[in-house]
């Protein structure tokens, strides 16, 4: 005997929500194998792989539309031969969307890494510590840490990081300083 998902199970087994399920069968997306009396859904192992996929498209980025038609390739192919010319006429597309958006998330991940790298420094004197600002001005800064430490939250005051006297500030975080005037 074949097992049987509750929208709970399908929500619990790909980390998503009961609404979530809802959701794309609201969207005609996915089918309950039957529906209780009492309205309770229930679903095969094929509708668990089947809103896996979905959610894998999304992740991929795909819209609604765009995951409707996908799912509905099969509709209308009267073998194999057909099926196969679908597959090879709409996946490039897609395969190739994967690809960028992999370019893109591993640029990220490096600029994370990066971003990382440049704010590990050890402190060992808190007074000598400047504003995120300065951190952000600083020559090299990677885009995160240049875009999330500029908030003009530090009222202005830029402590200094060079080895000169306290009040002078290093022409980086000079320049930080003045943006917040």
């Amino acid at each position: 005997m074949e097992r049987v998902f509750t929208s709970g199970d399908l929500a619990r087994a790909t980390g998503e929500t009961v609404r979530t399920v809802r959701f794309y069968e609201e969207q005609g997306l996915l089918q309950p194998v039957a529906v209780s009396g009492g309205g309770h859904r229930r679903y095969d192992r094929a509708a668990l792989e089947q809103l896996q996929l979905i959610l894998d498209f999304r992740e991929l980025g795909l819209s609604i539309p765009d995951i409707r038609a996908m799912l509905a390739m099969r509709a209308g192919c009267r073998n194999a031969v057909e099926f196969r010319q679908l597959l090879r006429d709409r996946l490039p597309a897609h395969v190739a969307q994967a690809r960028n958006r992999i370019e893109r998330l591993r640029r990220l991940e490096a600029e994370m890494r990066q971003a990382l790298s440049s704010v590990a420094e050890e402190v060992s004197d808190p007074s000598t510590v400047p504003c995120p600002c300065a951190v952000a001005s600083r020559n090299g800064a990677p885009r995160i840490v240049r875009v999330l430490a500029r908030t003009g939250e530090c009222g202005g005051v830029h402590l200094a990081r060079s080895s000169g006297p306290a009040n002078q500030l290093p022409q980086d975080a000079e320049e930080a300083s003045r943006s917040h005037a």
